[in-house]
């Protein structure tokens, strides 16, 4: 599961519902993502109900539309987890993407599209002043020092007319005492001095008042959806080489020393081993090398098949 934690902000101000009009006003000029947006205030999944959307009006019209909710009941994760986050703390949305071709042709585009998104909410983050951004293969994003998780990306594609890219971004949520997770908010007031006679208090983040120079920006999650929107259509415009190489320059795990599960972080299988990552290839597929095997000896990891734990830089 991913985390619910209160949000870092403890004043009704900075809980507002997401404003589509704002939203659409910070649109970049001539950004074709995100023209069309699905706007609920509590929905189960919004990769769920942008799943029925395309079921009732068809992929190809649907492409770059948005269905955000300001909370989830039964938000989506990776390999069957949840994500859950509080009301109005989180950004929580889902992108159609119409492929240019249906079936199997379509993969190229979509190994593409999995490599961009999770690139777009770095490039997005950086927009907003989170500069530290990496991107944990297949889809995550951590950002700090150390690293923790900012956000999770999930895409899911039906095999015939459009995929759903879902995405959620702790965005307000006081994450300065979580040991595994943090959020824009948290990262943005680690920047900024602390307060006068504040400097000893590790959780002062919670208490910040609107005034507050170290208060987060004012519409930041509209503020993040649509810098998200105008990096994804950017990168999206790009060879796959190219994607790799932004991916490249992003990669939290290349030379790491990683953890490969075959069932789940949580449960041991024997089939499980320590490596050295070297990159993410064109294919979407991690390699790596099992640590005490020569240099050259790499294998292709598939998203689908394992998870990845990071444990540090290869000695």
């Amino acid at each position: 599961s991913a985390f619910l934690v209160p949000c870092a902000m403890g004043v009704h101000t900075h809980r507002m519902p997401f404003d589509p009009p704002t939203f659409t006003r910070l649109l970049p000029t001539g950004c074709s993502l995100g023209q069309r947006l699905e706007y609920h205030a509590s929905l189960s999944s919004t990769m769920t109900a942008a799943r029925e959307l395309v079921g009732s009006e068809g992929g190809a019209s649907l492409h770059g539309a948005v269905v955000l909710a300001d909370e989830q009941t039964a938000g989506l994760g990776r390999r069957g987890r949840s994500w859950d986050a509080e009301a109005c703390c989180s950004l929580l949305f889902s992108l159609v993407w119409a492929p240019a071709a249906a079936g199997p042709p379509a993969f190229p585009e979509l190994v593409r599209l999995n490599l961009a998104a999770p690139l777009a909410v770095a490039g997005a983050c950086s927009l907003v002043g989170v500069s530290s951004g990496l991107v944990k293969w297949p889809n995550d994003v951590w950002a700090g020092v150390p690293p923790k998780k900012l956000s999770g990306v999930l895409l899911d594609y039906d095999g015939r007319e459009a995929a759903v890219l879902g995405v959620g971004v702790n965005v307000l949520q006081d994450m300065s005492l979580h040991p595994a997770a943090t959020s824009v908010a948290t990262l943005l007031a680690a920047q900024t001095p602390s307060p006068p006679g504040r400097e000893a208090e590790p959780g002062w983040a919670g208490a910040l008042e609107p005034s507050s120079p170290l208060a987060p920006p004012a519409s930041l999650r509209e503020r993040l959806l649509a810098s998200f929107c105008g990096e994804l259509e950017r990168l999206m415009r790009m060879e796959t080489a190219q994607v790799v190489a932004e991916h490249r320059r992003r990669d939290l795990l290349r030379g790491q020393t990683v953890r490969v599960h075959h069932r789940t972080r949580e449960e041991h299988d024997p089939r499980d081993y320590d490596a050295v990552a070297a990159g993410v290839g064109e294919d979407g597929a991690l390699r790596v090398r099992r640590v005490g095997e020569p240099a050259g000896r790499e294998v292709a990891l598939a998203a689908e098949e394992v998870s990845i734990s990071p444990l540090g830089p290869a000695s």
